[in-house]
Order: C-alpha cells, then sequence, then structure tokens
C-alpha cells in the first residue's frame, strides 16, 4: 500500500488496554480492509515527544476519525477517564476550527450501548453515535457502512465480506504471532498493524 495521505488516515481514539484489545484489533482489520489506514498516538513511540503534540499532530494529519467514548467510567479510585473525549474534543475543534482542509473531517464515535453517551456528554445530543455493544463483528459493521457513506468510495465492500475475512484472519493470526517471535497474548499494536496490512494486501492481490 502507498503512504497514507489525509483523505486516506483514520484517527483511533480509544482505549488502549487488554480489555478492549479485541475491539481495537477489529477496528484495526476493518479500516485496512476497507482502503484506510489507521493512526494513532501508538504509531510511533518517541519518548522525547509530549502526548498531546503528538496526538495534535495526528489528529491534524487525519480526515477521518473513530472515536469510541464508551470507557469513561470510573476507575478503583473513583477517577473517571477523559483521555477519550478530551481527544474527541480537539478533532471537533480542528474541524470546526481549522483551515478548510480540516473542515473536511467527519468522524464516527462509538458507545457502548445506545444513548448511553448521554450520560457523560450532553452536548453531543443530536450528532447519533453508533453502539457496538462491546461486540467486535458489530463494530467492523458500523465502520463499513460509515465509510461507505462519509467516503462515496464504491470500492469499500459490506460488512459481511469483511466479517468473514476478519474470522479467517483471527483463525491464523496465531500461527503467524508464532513465526515472529511475540506473546499471542500481548501483541504490540505496531506489529498488529503491519500483521493486517500485510494479511490485506494478500487478500486484495
Amino acid at each position: 500500500m502507498e503512504p497514507a495521505g489525509y483523505n486516506d488516515s483514520i484517527f483511533i481514539n480509544c482505549p488502549f488496554d487488554p480489555e478492549y484489545t479485541q475491539i481495537l484489533q477489529a477496528i484495526v482489520f476493518a479500516i485496512y480492509r476497507c482502503g484506510f489506514f489507521p493512526k494513532t498516538a501508538q504509531d510511533n513511540d518517541d519518548g522525547t515527544e509530549n502526548r498531546l503534540s503528538k496526538i495534535i499532530s495526528i489528529i491534524k494529519k487525519c480526515k477521518y476519525g473513530i472515536h469510541d467514548i464508551s470507557r469513561t467510567e470510573v476507575n478503583s479510585e473513583g477517577f473517571p477517564r477523559f483521555n477519550m473525549p478530551f481527544e474527541l474534543g480537539i478533532f471537533f475543534g480542528a474541524r470546526f476550527l481549522g483551515s478548510s482542509e480540516q473542515k473536511k473531517k467527519n468522524a464516527l464515535i462509538f458507545e457502548k450501548t445506545r444513548y448511553s453517551y448521554l450520560q457523560v456528554i450532553s452536548d453531543l445530543n443530536g450528532i447519533d453515535p453508533k453502539a457496538h455493544n462491546n461486540n467486535p463483528l458489530l463494530a467492523i459493521k458500523k465502520i463499513s457502512e460509515w465509510l461507505t457513506d462519509t467516503s462515496l468510495r464504491k470500492t469499500i465492500p459490506g460488512h459481511l465480506i469483511i466479517v468473514k475475512e476478519y474470522k479467517s484472519f483471527r483463525k491464523k493470526l496465531p500461527s503467524i504471532v508464532q513465526k515472529l517471535g511475540l506473546d499471542p497474548d500481548d501483541i504490540p499494536f505496531r506489529n498488529y498493524t503491519l500483521i493486517v496490512e500485510e494479511a490485506v494486501r494478500g487478500e486484495s492481490k
């Protein structure tokens, strides 16, 4: 695949913890299979770069964004997680206050269950977030439909095709990871994206 440009890049704003891994991996596969490129703050592990500056730089380079605000519950110490809503706010700010290119931004907002977002961000009322119900395959369906509607590209396959290919990919993943000498229960994000990109490239030949 060619290097991703602005119109082909999708910023992923979501939790990066073990409990969310299955959904994140499905999101990454769906993005690649639809012909786009995922971008996250984990792409380049540069300890000298401020995380917020990195996020702003990535958002600037992405026309599209997938924002999962389903994980704003309080932690063991009673504090909520505001990272995802905060990054969503930056994305919206870039769209409404940025250059003509930035004003083309489009976002898919995920929530856990229908209308649960109103409990944490009532300002989004009327935006129509999509519920994935913690189901990776449902997340794939929502992404395929969203990109078909927003990009108007005719090359995006229907979600049933992507789901079928993803299930096949999941069966092959353990052996691929083993050959690479990685822990199947803890695949580094960058390694996973490279594996998916290679798998999707192979399917398209």
